[in-house]
C-alpha cells in the first residue's frame, strides 16, 4: 500500500518539477543549466510514464531495459547540467569522464547483449557516482561565494548517493532477507520523494520570480 502511495506521488511530483522548470527555462532562455535540467526532468517522466504504461496496459512483467535510458540520461544532462558551473579544468574533466563512461558501456553491451533486458550494476555505478563527486565540487565551488541551485545540488547529492549504494546491495540484501529488500527499497522512493521536494523547493525560491 505504502509502495503504491509513494510510487505514484514520485509521479505527481515528477510530473509538477518538469512542468515548473520547462516553464521557468522558456521564461529565461538564456539559462543554459535550467535547460539542461529541464530537459532530463521531462526526460526522466517519460521513462518512468513509458514503464508504468508497459506494466500497467501491456501487461509486461519485464520492463528494464528502460532503466538503462533512465541512468544513461540522467548522466548525459545532469553532466551538462554541472559543467555550467565548473572552471575550464573540471569541465575537461566532465568531458574526459564521459568518454570513457561511453566506451566502456559499449564495450559492455556490445559483448552482453542480454544485459540490455536486465539491471546493469556497473552502469549504475559508473553514470551515477560521478554525479555525486560533481555535486560535491559544485557545493566546494560554492564556498565563500552564492553558489547556485543549492537545493538541486544537495537533492542530487543525497539521493544519488543513497540510491546508488542501494542498487549495488540490491541482490546482496535481496539474497539475505527478502522483507528487509522491499522495506530498502520502499526507503529509496522515500529518499526520491525528499529528491524531488527540495528540487521543488528550489524552483519556489529560485524560479518564482520567473512567472512575473
Amino acid at each position: 500500500m505504502f509502495d503504491d502511495v509513494f510510487e505514484n506521488l514520485g509521479v505527481i511530483l515528477l510530473f509538477i518539477n518538469a512542468l515548473l522548470y520547462s516553464y521557468s527555462y522558456f521564461k529565461n532562455k538564456k539559462d543554459k543549466a535550467l535547460r539542461y535540467f529541464s530537459i532530463y526532468l521531462n526526460l526522466t517522466f517519460l521513462v518512468l510514464s513509458l514503464s508504468i504504461v508497459i506494466i500497467e496496459y501491456f501487461n509486461k512483467t519485464n520492463n528494464l531495459f528502460l532503466s538503462h535510458f533512465y541512468f544513461i540520461f540522467q548522466f548525459i544532462f545532469l553532466s551538462l547540467f554541472y559543467k555550467k558551473f565548473f572552471t575550464k579544468t573540471q569541465k575537461n574533466w566532465v568531458n574526459i569522464n564521459f568518454v570513457i563512461i561511453t566506451v566502456i558501456l559499449v564495450i559492455q553491451y556490445y559483448s552482453n547483449v542480454s544485459l540490455f533486458y536486465k539491471f546493469n550494476l556497473l552502469e549504475i555505478l559508473i553514470t551515477s557516482l560521478p554525479l555525486v563527486i560533481y555535486s560535491i565540487i559544485h557545493l566546494y565551488n560554492s564556498l565563500g561565494k552564492p553558489g547556485k541551485y543549492m537545493y538541486i545540488n544537495s537533492a542530487i547529492l543525497i539521493y544519488l548517493s543513497v540510491s546508488t549504494l542501494i542498487f549495488i546491495l540490491g541482490n546482496l540484501i535481496n539474497s539475505i532477507d527478502r522483507s528487509l529488500a522491499n522495506n530498502v527499497w520502499v526507503l529509496n522512493k522515500v529518499f526520491y520523494i525528499g529528491y524531488l521536494l527540495l528540487i521543488l523547493f528550489e524552483w519556489r525560491i529560485s524560479l518564482w520570480k520567473t512567472k512575473n
